[in-house]
Parts: C-alpha cells; structure tokens; sequence
C-alpha cells in the first residue's frame, strides 16, 4: 500500500512543481518583483510537499487494489470522454464542458462524481495536442494516477486536476506530441485576471463550505457560470476570464481543513492568478494544467499558515 502511495505522491508533486519551476523561471525573465513572490510560494509549496509526505505510511487495512478502484477508474475514463466529445465535438469549449459534466455527474451519480470531474479535466485537452486515440491513453493514464493518488494530498482542491495533467503530459510523451505555447498577458489584462480569479476562488469555496453543497459543485457552478457570461460580458477578454475562473474555482474545492477561511483562500486566488500568467509559456494544451495550478497555490498557503501558526505558538 505505501509502494502504491508513494508514486501516486510523486506523480502529483512532480507534476505541480513542474509547472510552478516554468513559472517562476519566466517571471525571473520578465518581472522581477513576482519572481520574489513566486519564489516564496515555490519554497512554500515544497515545505507543503514536506508536511503531506507521512500520509503514504498511515495505516491501511483490505486488499492493496479494491473493486472499488476499477469503478473509480471507469468513472474518470468516462468522464474524460464525455468532456472531451462537448469540448471538441459539439463545439462548447473547455470550461463549459468540464463544468457541465461536473454539474451533471454532481447531481446525477454524487458517488462518483469527483472521479468523473476528474476526467473532465483530462477532456478539456486541446485537439491540437491530443486527438480522439490521444484522448483515450490520456484518459486511462489518469484513471490509474486517480487511483494511485486516492489517499494523498486530500482536501486540497486541484488535485483531480493535477491528476489530469499527469495524464495528459504521459500520453503525450508517449506519443511524442508536442505541447502548445502562449505568451504572458500584459498587466492591463493580468490585473483582471487576477481579480477574477479571487472572486472565483471565495466564491467556490462559499458554495463548497459554507453552503455545504460540496466540492464538485461549488466548482463547477462557478466554472458553468463564468464561462456563460464573462465571454459575454467582456468579448475580448471573456474566455480567457472564464479560464482564468474555472482555474480557481478548483482552489475553491479545498477543504475547511486545508483552507479554514476565505481570506486565506483570497491569497490562493492571486497564487492562482500569478501562476496562470506566468506559466502561459508552457504546458498549453493539456488538461489539467489549471488544477495543477490551483494546487500548487493551496499547498503553499495552507503550508505557509501551519508555518506561521507554529511560529505564533512559539512565541506565545
């Protein structure tokens, strides 16, 4: 059971600070003052991986694989496929794919709804990186990571997300299929997703803990609604708020435990924002690279908080 932890663990983290490492080196390049914050939320997010590593060794009772996990497994290739064919093949794009299959299997099948969300994510891949054989080893790739994964870093929202995008960079590895490339928003446009971005970081965890309708709708929800309206709202820059939103909205996934308020979760939120700038340059295209980046950002807050309450408690 540890062997099975441990490299669901090391997938995970291996994944998140991949994407946080292309972060902060862009930000070295082009903006000194967020290279200081993204290099603290990169020491941070490493003290976070620190903290969670005992989780591989706690205790275990049953059989090492369950019937459980083939239903599990299934449920995230499902998923993958159903977000993917909205995406691609009806035309709905990324965020309201992922988001409508979120609020369906939330509603319909809540038993399986997280794993399904999870494969939501590995759909919501662009077709020019993986096609429709692409998205099938993408998809079983991240059902066994889901499985794998299961009993670490739980309560931290992104995770499925990461689990996605672990999925995503194997499948497209193996096929040697290049991922896309961006460019960092200037700030006139930056400083709006930075604000869209916290407002859909409080907001989803506003549904998710304090309303108590759970993680997979609280995000999608917020996800749902961003990618109906701010396109419509702002038609210049509305996809890229809705991304930017659905983006966040998987910091908003986390739980009381992990992030016990909506300040901290604010903080998370302009994490999110910074880290989906800067990151534009690499790992485009494939599913998952949001929730990766809403992971990495409440691992670090929540780290950076047991931190400064062990010093607090020191000092008093």
């Amino acid at each position: 059971m540890t062997a099975k932890r441990t490299a669901g663990f090391l997938l995970l983290a291996a994944t998140c600070s991949l994407l946080y490492y292309y972060a902060l080196m862009v930000s070295i390049e082009t903006s000194p003052l967020v290279a200081v914050v993204l290099g603290v939320v990169c020491l941070s997010l490493l003290y976070g991986f620190y903290l969670e590593w005992p989780a591989i060794s706690a205790k275990w009772e049953g059989p090492v694989f369950p019937v459980k996990d083939l239903k599990l497994f299934l449920s995230v290739f499902v998923g993958a496929l159903v977000s993917y064919w909205l995406n691609v093949n009806l035309g709905l794009g990324a965020v309201v794919a992922s988001a409508l299959v979120g609020v369906l299997a939330g509603v319909v099948v809540p038993a399986y709804g997280v794993p399904i969300y999870c494969g939501s994510f590995v759909g919501m891949a662009s077709p020019k990186v993986l096609n429709e054989t692409g998205i099938i080893l993408a998809a079983a790739v991240a059902g066994v990571i889901y499985v794998l994964a299961q009993d670490v870093f739980n309560g931290f929202g992104g995770k499925l997300g990461t689990i996605a995008c672990s999925g995503c960079i194997l499948a497209c590895t193996f096929l040697r299929h290049p991922l896309l490339s961006g460019v960092v928003p200037t700030w006139d446009v930056g400083s709006r997703l930075i604000v869209t971005s916290v407002v859909a970081a409080v907001a989803a965890y506003y549904v998710n803990v304090r309303m108590g309708k759970g993680a997979v709708l609280g995000s999608a929800l917020v996800g749902l609604a961003g990618g109906l309206i701010l396109p419509a709202l702002f038609p210049e820059i509305g996809a890229s708020l809705a991304t930017v939103a659905i983006c966040a909205s998987f910091a908003g996934m986390s739980s009381k435990a992990r992030i016990p308020n909506e300040l901290l979760m604010a903080i998370a939120g302009v994490i999110v924002g910074l880290v989906f700038m800067f990151s534009s340059p690499y790992l485009g295209g494939a599913g998952g690279k949001l929730g990766t980046t809403a992971f990495g950002s409440v691992i670090a807050v929540n780290a950076a908080h047991k931190l400064a309450s062990k010093i607090g408690g020191q000092k008093s």
